[in-house]
Parts: structure tokens; sequence; C-alpha cells
């Protein structure tokens, strides 16, 4: 008698726990936000304080400076010691907006929290590594509570982003018509990355000296 209720009882569970199988969690990968629509309620956007700057070349045409240029980041991805242009100066923010209506905290600043640029467009661009050393401590982000409506303003001064704002550098090469949009990438208390925001472009405008 035992060993047929055994034989019932293993009749039962096995085919219950064979068909227990996990769900399928495997989700597509999140897109990288396009354009200045929301996502989470959040939209990241540039803000150009000045948008007319003056080419300074050092002395040589866009098209000497262009390939001077050119030269000094070929040689800076073999590993050679070169000393790059000082970066360009700018004025702008990068502005992160909370759209929903709801209070969202956002993690902002540290190492984990990089900006990169894109500039298209004018006479050019060139973009270099930046050799310089940075500090080895690990800097978290600082949460900020955004209510609804409100911002939260980056200020940035170089044409320059990566790490710390600072480890590339992006020139143009003589005077025109550019496009700058930027991406954020915000992490959570922890610094892991989570989303990506990306702005709609900017114009700029580069005039001979």
């Amino acid at each position: 008698m035992m060993r047929s209720f055994f034989t019932l009882t293993l009749s039962v569970l096995l085919p219950a726990c064979l068909s227990a199988q996990p769900p399928d969690t495997a989700q597509p990968p999140k897109s990288p936000q396009q354009g200045n629509k929301p996502m989470l309620g959040l939209t990241l956007e540039i803000v150009a304080k000045k948008n007319v700057y003056v080419f300074d070349g050092g002395g040589k045409t866009p098209q000497e400076y262009k390939k001077h240029l050119e030269s000094l980041a070929e040689r800076l991805k073999k590993g050679e010691a070169v000393d790059p242009p000082s970066p360009l100066q700018i004025d702008l923010v990068l502005r992160l907006t909370n759209t929903s209506e709801q209070p969202i905290v956002v993690h902002v600043g540290g190492d984990p929290n990089v900006y990169t640029f894109t500039l298209s467009g004018g006479s050019g661009v060139v973009v270099m590594n930046n050799p310089v050393a940075f500090t080895t401590e690990f800097r978290m982000p600082k949460a900020i509570t955004l209510a609804p409506g409100k911002s939260h303003d980056i200020p940035v001064t170089t044409l320059a982003d990566g790490h710390r704002g600072f480890s590339r550098l992006l020139f143009w090469t003589g005077p025109g018509e550019y496009t700058l949009t930027a991406e954020y990438v915000l992490t959570d208390a922890e610094g892991r990355p989570g989303i990506t925001l990306k702005s709609s472009p900017t114009k700029i405008t580069v005039r001979q000296k």
C-alpha cells in the first residue's frame, strides 16, 4: 500500500515540477533616447548661452589646421607623446528636465555619468584623445530630486567629453555652420548605467577671425 502511494505521489508531483519553468524574461535592449522626446519623464537639451565663435587656426588655413589636427590625433592613437591644442572654449549647459507629473530622483555627476558630444558640418571636425592624468579616486554620483517641470543644468565650458568631461577633445577646423548633439548616460545610486538620453541638435556658427 505504501509503495503504491509513493508511486502515485511521484506521478503527480513530477509533471508539475517539470512544467514549472522560469518565465522568459529576455527583453529587447532599450534603444537610446531619440530626439528630445521624454524617456521616463526626462529630457536632455543643449542650451547654448553662446552659439557664435571665432575660428583661430594659429596662423594656419582651415585646410592646414585640419591636417595638423588629424596628424596629432593619429599620433595619439599610436601612443606617442603629443601635446594637443588647448581645448575649444564654449558656453553651454546640458539641461535635464522632468516632464512628468511626479518628482523624479536623478543621479548626476561623479565618474559613472558620462556625456558624449557629436559635432558635424562646417569645414570638418577632428576628434582626439586627451592625454591628461586623472586622480584615481572613484567619484560617486549625487542624487537630486526634480519636481515636475523643473530642470537641472550641467555647465560645459570646453568642447570635450568622456571621463569627467575631459578625456576626449573635439575641434572644428574652420569657419562654417556646425551641428552639435549630446548623449548622457544616467546611472543609479551605485553608479550602474541606466538610461541614455539624447538631445536634439543645436547649431553653432564659427566665423573667420
